[in-house]
């Protein structure tokens, strides 16, 4: 199992479950329809990673390196603004 496919399902699978919610306002059937909503987002979306291969796959990890580079580059920048 590629390990890449799973975090991004659960993130984005996180993600597309609190816009679900804030649509159907689901947290007023109980912890049971939160709890398999939730799980029913994370497994849809990491199963479509999985099944979308390399290409995608590859083009989010580059998106998320340079994230994460952007976001260092903004708290040193941050950091120097305040001295």
């Amino acid at each position: 199992m590629d390990i890449l496919a799973v975090i991004l399902g659960l993130i984005v699978g996180t993600g597309v479950f609190f816009v679900l919610n804030s649509m159907m306002e689901i947290t007023y059937l109980g912890c049971g329809a939160i709890g398999s909503l939730w799980f029913g987002c994370v497994m849809f979306t990491t199963i479509a990673f999985l099944f979308l291969g390399g290409f995608i796959m590859g083009i989010l990890k580059w998106i998320i390196i340079a994230g994460v580079i952007l976001l260092v580059l903004g708290l040193i920048g941050s950091k120097s603004k305040e001295s």
